[in-house]
């Protein structure tokens, strides 16, 4: 039998890399993630963030500064790349997926007024910050432009690099925390729009000003070659994987799709991200089996994300913070400001409620993989200004995505869209004597030794730590068709109706709904608030789970159930999912 060659492999001019290099990466990552997310939930941040301090601590960057050996080296760094691209494109995939055609007419053209306020605020703000300060105290001036013309380049091009919003970070701290409602459904949908218009504006404006002598078929093969790809191959997955019900398969079509697609694009030199978002908006519209594809992804994605945070830490250049100056300042400062004060506007225009307005401008904030390659191609093409730009957005993304994933999980938390139980959990996780003592009550029971006590009972636990407290409601003078509307787009069978006030006047059960379609005469005269009625269910905050779980056995066909408040009746707290209760459950069994 062949074996595999352990010594060094020649990677490129003057630099060699062995396979024993790459393996002790893999497990300085893996471990090291290990650690790092541990820590994090120690002192209460997101696992994201530890995973990106370990990179960060791990890479050659903080290594040269403290005059230290790096742990990543630089070589091993760059034969990974590729794990960083494939979980990026799986990422953008999944965030291309809640593109689907049901699901943003729901919001119809509000999501859009949402969307144009957030990225016309970050991009104007960000631009007059470039431009004043270039302008006014920096007096930087490119070869062959004037004072006013270079300002207006760097203004330009640090705008629209702005607009764009690190997909993995945000998706990953709202896996970590199970957040789910209406704001961490925005938040996704805004990020996909983000960077789609980030990766097309910048082709616009590197076209005009860089390189105008290209032709404009060039600059429409760089801008629809993307999403022609990621269409084309999304079309023929979805068509493909109608043969396929094992979950093993389907994780190789998702797989096989996305590196096909990556490959593909690297190939022909046009941004590959932008396909992956292209192969999931096409996927998740034309096939059936979408949801079923993304669950068996799930049980293996997780592994490339934290091997994607941990080499996006090692790659952070710390030492750019010394370098960013009054640009980088104002960059980050106009942006944060863009973000926030766009998102509370454009709430307003979209007219979403106080959570939308107050909180997915702070989910918003993270920056970090489409910003760098749009600054990376800038300065490849326009050495003479790009590298400035370029050194400024490096130095701003070590802000930006070490404080993105805290900002995303306050506001997601402040929306009420995070169980307090995921939270309980990162708060208190098992210490190091709690540990030993579990391996040798484990280590009892495999040896038929009795054990000494039982587990505490979770069903201690109240009904206020598993429920979502961010409900989408109904309002009762809803007409029977906008009604039918809402619903179609919604994934839960019943649905909370309040007043104008907001008091809680009951639930609709879809079957009443579904009753009142063999009665088409009548439905001209329905509102919301006749298909209400009373719920004998509803829960109260302090009830123990132990007391639910009964109520589950006796009313199986329900599965959401109110959560109001005691003294006050028609004040509705959030909503119980049994899903939630079971895997409450399910867990604290598993510990």
């Amino acid at each position: 039998m062949n074996s595999i060659p352990l010594h060094p492999v020649p990677h490129g001019p003057n630099m060699t890399i062995d396979i024993v290099s790459i393996l002790s990466a893999l497990a300085i990552i893996f471990i090291g993630a290990l650690a790092g997310g541990r820590l994090a939930a120690l002192c209460r941040i997101p696992r994201v963030t530890g995973y990106l301090i370990t990179g960060l601590a791990a890479g050659p960057s903080l290594a040269d500064l403290l005059g230290l050996p790096s742990l990543l080296r630089t070589e091993a760094l760059r034969e990974l790349q590729i794990v960083s691209d494939v979980a990026l494109a799986l990422i953008l995939m999944n965030i291309g997926g809640l593109f689907q055609i049901d699901h943003l007419r729901r919001w119809r053209h509000r999501i859009a007024l949402f969307s144009l306020s957030e990225i016309g605020l970050t991009f104007i703000l960000v631009a007059a910050a470039a431009l004043v300060v270039n302008l006014t105290v920096l007096h930087k001036t490119v070869a062959a432009l004037s004072l006013w013309q270079t300002s207006l380049w760097f203004a330009l091009f640090l705008g629209i690099i702005a607009v764009a919003t690190a997909p993995a970070a945000t998706l990953m701290v709202i896996r970590e925390y199970e957040a789910e409602g209406p704001v961490t459904g925005m938040v996704l949908t805004l990020v996909g729009i983000n960077n789609l218009v980030a990766v097309l504006g910048y082709a616009v404006i590197a076209h005009f000003l860089i390189v105008p002598g290209e032709g404009l078929p060039v600059l429409l093969f760089h801008m629809t070659g993307p999403i022609v790809i990621g269409g084309l191959i999304g079309f023929a997955m979805s068509v493909w994987a109608q043969n396929l019900e094992l979950p093993s398969e389907q994780k190789l079509l998702l797989l096989g799709g996305v590196a096909a697609s990556t490959a593909l694009c690297r190939f022909l030199g046009i941004d590959h991200l932008l396909a992956s978002l292209a192969l999931g908006v096409v996927l998740s519209n034309s096939s059936p089996r979408w949801h079923l594809l993304t669950q068996s992804l799930r049980q293996v994605d997780y592994i490339l994300y934290v091997a994607f945070f941990v080499l996006a830490g090692a790659n952070l250049h710390i030492e750019t913070l010394s370098h960013i100056g009054l640009l980088g300042v104002a960059y980050v400062l106009a942006r944060t400001l863009g973000k926030w004060l766009g998102a509370l506007i454009g709430a307003r225009l979209g007219a979403f409620g106080s959570r939308e307005k107050n909180y997915v401008g702070l989910a918003l904030l993270a920056q970090a993989g489409v910003a760098i390659g749009l600054a990376g191609s800038l300065s490849r093409h326009w050495p003479e200004g790009g590298r400035l730009l370029e050194t400024v957005v490096l130095g701003s993304v070590v802000v930006f995505e070490l404080i993105g994933p805290l900002a995303v999980r306050h506001g997601l938390v402040r929306a009420g869209e995070v169980p307090i139980l995921s939270l309980l959990q990162k708060r208190a996780p098992q210490g190091a004597l709690e540990g030993l003592h579990s391996i040798a009550q484990h280590f009892r029971s495999s040896l038929g030794i009795p054990m000494g006590h039982k587990m505490e009972d979770p069903g201690d636990i109240l009904v206020r730590h598993v429920m979502r407290q961010n409900v989408e409601t109904i309002r009762n003078d809803t007409p029977y068709n906008e009604l039918l509307r809402l619903i179609a787009h919604s994934r839960y069978d019943r649905f909370p109706v309040v007043d104008k006030e907001e008091r809680f006047l009951g639930m609709i059960n879809y079957t009443e709904i579904r009753n009142l379609l063999f009665e088409p005469s009548l439905a001209p005269l329905v509102v919301a608030g006749d298909l209400a009625t009373a719920t004998h269910h509803a829960l109260a905050p302090d009830m123990p789970l132990r007391e639910v779980l009964k109520i589950l056995q006796l009313n199986r066909d329900i599965s959401y159930f109110p959560v109001i408040d005691p003294e006050t009746p028609d004040r509705l707290l959030g909503i119980l999912n049994q899903n939630d209760v079971l895997a409450t459950f399910r867990r604290l069994d598993e510990v």
